[in-house]
């Protein structure tokens, strides 16, 4: 197991409580309405979720990556779309504090730590999918400006965000801009109804000749591809974590019911059968755990994002595939209760699928993971 420090686990009691007090009563409010409410989001930022791998210097707590993680693992426990919404952000976080100027640092990161704004990343296209590569948004820089034209597909957080880092194509490479909610010729398209993730805005950005000032390009012009490529490789470690915590919770529910569940005048967890199914569970939890916290714990060591992609694409399809085995395995254990709409695992069933895909398919996690052990 690992050994967490004091202040990771000090992060862990927050987020737990935030969790707990602040969301678990909340979420079928969040179904139904399809929405994180904005209280919630503050009430993340105020107790410092939002800004766990930022630096103190911009209001983060620097407190780091395999903290994220633990939170966001809190939060999937109890409500896997507020799980999924955190983990959407570290990876855009540092690309804005390390590849941005001291404007963009304090104008996009500040609100967004606070909770007053929101952060996405749009690089997929219609027709690109995984193929970043194959760019259709297209910026031209003018002498003030570039005029973006193009559309964005699957975006998380897209329909709320104030803020959106962008990948476009700038002549024959790639370049990432920051474009701001209400910039003329911005506007967001379609939300995409998602099977899980009821809470999470995935929607289409529309850009039709938007004008983007000169200075909103986030690092060099032509640099994007590297920049973006930074994003994914911390975000997919995170977004495992909500798989992690989809497992836990479930576990957690199945125990319960095995434990309270009597048949034959006896409960159901003096089964050898349903015995094992724990054990299998707990077993599968154990073991995805290591490779989900790897990759935070050498970012937090001081590896860089480019030196993490075979390990983060691994944490990622690791989280993914224990929710899907262990919420399986809970409701075999709950039987027809699990079907019951007054059951979570259903919801947490349609999350765990949704993980698959997100940031990229199980597929891809091997083509990078391959790529990396063939260099070595």
């Amino acid at each position: 197991m690992f050994e967490f420090t004091k202040e990771q686990e000090m992060v862990r009691a927050i987020a737990r409580e935030c969790a707990d007090i602040d969301i678990a009563p909340r979420v079928q409010e969040c179904d139904r309405t399809g929405d994180i409410p904005q209280d919630i989001i503050a009430k993340m930022g105020t107790r410092g979720l939002l800004g766990l791998t930022t630096s103190k210097d911009l209001g983060g707590s620097a407190a780091g990556h395999v903290a994220m993680a633990i939170a966001v693992e809190e939060l999937a426990r109890v409500y896997p779309s507020v799980a999924f919404f955190l983990a959407d952000n570290p990876g855009t976080m540092h690309i804005i504090e390390h590849f941005g100027t001291e404007e963009q640092k304090q104008g996009y990161l500040e609100p967004c730590i606070r909770g007053d704004a929101v952060l996405c990343i749009a690089a997929t296209e219609p027709t690109g999918g995984s193929a970043l590569t194959n760019l259709g948004t297209e910026a031209v820089a003018g002498d003030r400006a570039y005029t973006v034209n193009g559309r964005k597909l699957y975006i998380s957080n897209g329909g709320i965000a104030d803020y959106c880092a962008l990948l476009v194509k700038t002549g024959d490479r790639a370049s990432m801009l920051i474009v701001e909610r209400g910039t003329p010729g911005y506007s967001v398209g379609r939300r995409l109804e998602q099977i899980g993730f009821k809470g999470i805005h995935v929607s289409e950005l529309i850009f039709n000749d938007c004008a983007v000032r000169l200075g909103n390009v986030l690092g060099a012009e032509g640099g994007g591809f590297a920049v973006a490529m930074t994003a994914f490789a911390i975000n997919r470690p995170t977004i495992g974590a909500v798989g992690l915590g989809i497992a836990r919770g479930a576990f957690d529910i199945a125990l319960r019911f095995a434990k309270e569940r009597v048949l034959y005048h006896k409960p159901i967890s003096s089964l050898q059968a349903i015995q094992f199914m724990l054990v299998d569970m707990d077993t599968a939890i154990d073991a995805a755990q290591w490779l989900i916290y790897q990759p935070g714990a050498a970012l937090d060591r001081g590896v860089q994002p480019r030196d993490i992609f075979k390990g983060a694409a691994r944490a990622k399809a690791a989280g993914a595939e224990v929710a899907a085995r262990v919420v399986k395995k809970a409701m075999e254990i709950l039987g027809g209760s699990a079907v019951s709409t007054e059951s979570r695992l259903g919801g947490f069933l349609n999350d765990a699928m949704e993980l698959f895909p997100a940031a990229g398919t199980g597929n891809i996690m091997k083509i990078i993971q391959a790529g990396e052990i063939l260099k070595s």
